[in-house]
């Protein structure tokens, strides 16, 4: 386990006055990537490894902090990782042990790792390509929501838990979760549909964010996918 910097205390505030959100994404980069038949995470996206984008994407972002769950390729993939690590941004890559059990395993190994409970948790993919204005745009949005209320109470105006940007009516990635629902995201499994589960649990919770790029959209699993995207998958 790996870590530089600390997390805004619980009494900060934002240059605003208002308390800050304490939140965090988690980075799955564990998996077997069996259909790209090469690592997802060193697809070549703009110029340069995915999982360098994602972490850029991310530590320019408004997310305290970032677990990075990694799999058997760790040793190859974190000398990418701590190099993006800045000052004053809690950041530290994990590893899977059983990359094989899917995502699921990888979201439980990355919340395991969490010091204390957030008040946001965003959950990314490696081959889901991030963009820094819309993580911001969903936290955003979260800090509106959430701002002031106390999720569970029965009330008309509950607070939505779940916030996920859409592109022309096509729900896209990464979904941002209230910190409340970590019980609920530790239990998720392939077996029952993994993070679908969750959001589709209680449609009544969810927030659709609109996001303007189909970049959301996006999921690089395969070279024909990777080269529709303008990426190229790495060569072993």
């Amino acid at each position: 386990m790996w870590e530089t910097g600390r997390v805004r205390g619980g009494g900060d505030v934002d240059p605003d006055g208002q308390a800050a959100m304490r939140s965090v994404a988690i980075l799955l980069a564990a998996g077997e990537s069996r259909r790209m038949g090469s690592p997802k995470a060193l697809v070549d996206w703009r110029g340069r490894p995915l999982i360098a984008h994602q972490l850029d994407a991310l530590h320019r972002s408004r997310i305290d902090e970032c677990i990075v769950v990694l799999g058997n390729e760790a040793p190859r993939l974190l000398p990418m990782v701590a190099p993006r690590f800045r000052p004053g941004w809690r950041a530290r890559a994990v590893r899977n042990p059983r990359p094989e059990e899917g995502r699921s395993a990888s979201i439980r190994v990355g919340l395991g790792a969490l010091l204390g409970p957030p008040d946001a948790i965003l959950v990314a993919a490696v081959d889901q390509p991030l963009e820094t204005g819309l993580v911001d745009a969903l936290l955003a949005a979260a800090a509106g929501e959430w701002g002031g209320t106390a999720p569970g109470l029965p009330r008309a105006d509950a607070p939505r838990l779940i916030l996920v940007p859409v592109f022309e009516g096509r729900r896209g990635h990464p979904p941002l979760f209230h910190g409340s629902l970590l019980p609920e995201l530790l239990g998720v499994g392939e077996d029952s549909e993994g993070l679908r589960a969750v959001v589709r649990r209680r449609p009544e919770r969810v927030l659709e964010i609109p996001w303007t790029s189909p970049v959301i959209l996006l999921n690089l699993n395969t070279p024909a996918e990777a080269a529709r995207s303008g990426a190229t998958a790495p060569r072993l």
